[in-house]
C-alpha cells in the first residue's frame, strides 16, 4: 500500500509497519490553458499535445478575473481522447463552491459536452474502464445535500441516474478494477452545514443500479474516501471521529484495523479527501 502526496510516495509495509519514502515522476502528457490578455479583452485556449482544443473569448471590462471566466481543468479520460473542463463564472470562489458545470471537448477539438452540475472534487468522479464515467452530481456546497450518483459516457455523454433514492446522498466514489461496480460514500439527505457530524456510511453499487452496504460506523463516526487494492479483493478506507482519521481495511465482509493514523483534516461542509492511494 502506498500513501501518496504531492511529489512523494509514503510506502506502508502493513505487515511490519516499516515505511519507506520514494519520490513521484513529473506528470507528462497532461492539457494546460494557455491566456493571451490585449486590454480588455483577450482568449482563454486549451492546448493538448502542441494542439489547440478549446478557445474562449474572454472580457476583462468590468470583471478583473474576465467573463465567461477561468478555465478549470478537470483531466482526461483514461485514453486520452477527452478533455474534462469547467469555467468558473467571473473567477467566482463563491459560486464555485455550490457547483459547476463539467464539460467535455474531444482531444481533437470540435463540439464541447456539458456532462453533469456539481461539485468538482475530484473523489467525486471515477472512470469504469475506458468508456464508463460515474459523478456524483447536484448543487450546494454541502455535502450530504442533493448529492446523486450517475453515470455517463462519450461520446454523447447523456447520463443515467444509478440509484434512485433521494432519501440518501452520495460522496467520494471509485470504480472497482473489473469496471462493473463502483463503491461509494453514502448518507442521508441533510441541509446540516456542519463540518464533522456526517455519518458516511460505504455502499456499493453496480453500473445495473443493484447497491449493497458494506460497513455501518459506530455513533460519531465517518466511513470515507474509499480505494480498491489492484487485486480487488480489498477496500480501504478512513474511519474517521471528530476530524481525525485512521486507515482500515474491507476484505470478504471484514473489517481488518485500525492499521495506519492519516492525521486531522477537517474538510469542507461535511466532504474530506484523504490523502493516500492503493498502488500495490
Amino acid at each position: 500500500m502506498a500513501i501518496q502526496r504531492p511529489a512523494l510516495v509514503q510506502v506502508v509495509d502493513l505487515a511490519t509497519c516499516r515505511t519507506t519514502t520514494e519520490r513521484t515522476a513529473a506528470a507528462t502528457d497532461v492539457p494546460r490553458v494557455v491566456v493571451t490578455r490585449h486590454g480588455k479583452h483577450g482568449t482563454q485556449s486549451i492546448v493538448f499535445r502542441g494542439r489547440t482544443v478549446l478557445t474562449v473569448k474572454e472580457s476583462y471590462a468590468t470583471m478583473p478575473a474576465g467573463a465567461p471566466g477561468p478555465i478549470l481543468l478537470e483531466g482526461t479520460s483514461p485514453d486520452k481522447r477527452w478533455i474534462l473542463y469547467a469555467i468558473d463564472p467571473m473567477g467566482s470562489a463563491s459560486l464555485a463552491a455550490d457547483g459547476l458545470v463539467l464539460r467535455a471537448v474531444a482531444a481533437t477539438g470540435g463540439r464541447t459536452h456539458a456532462v453533469a452540475g456539481g461539485l468538482l472534487y475530484g473523489d467525486y468522479r471515477s472512470w469504469c474502464s475506458f468508456y464508463s464515467l460515474v459523478v456524483t452530481v447536484g448543487g450546494s456546497r454541502l455535502a450530504v445535500d442533493n448529492k446523486r450518483l450517475i453515470v455517463t459516457r462519450p461520446p454523447t455523454w447523456k447520463s443515467r441516474l444509478l440509484v434512485r433514492a433521494y432519501a440518501r446522498v452520495f460522496g467520494s466514489v471509485e470504480c472497482a478494477p473489473d469496471g462493473n461496480s463502483v463503491v461509494v460514500q453514502e448518507a442521508a439527505q441533510s441541509t446540516d452545514g456542519s463540518f464533522l457530524t456526517t455519518r458516511w456510511q460505504l455502499w456499493r453499487v453496480g453500473l445495473d443500479g443493484k447497491n449493497t452496504r458494506l460497513t455501518s460506523p459506530p455513533p460519531g463516526y465517518s466511513d470515507e474516501s474509499p480505494h480498491f487494492s489492484p487485486d480487488q479483493r480489498t477496500i480501504y478506507f478512513v474511519r474517521a471521529h471528530r476530524g481525525a482519521g485512521t486507515l482500515y481495511a474491507l476484505r470478504d465482509g471484514k473489517i481488518t484495523g485500525p492499521l495506519l493514523s492519516l492525521g486531522r483534516r477537517d474538510g469542507y461542509y461535511g466532504h474530506r479527501a484523504w490523502p493516500y492511494s492503493v498502488t500495490r
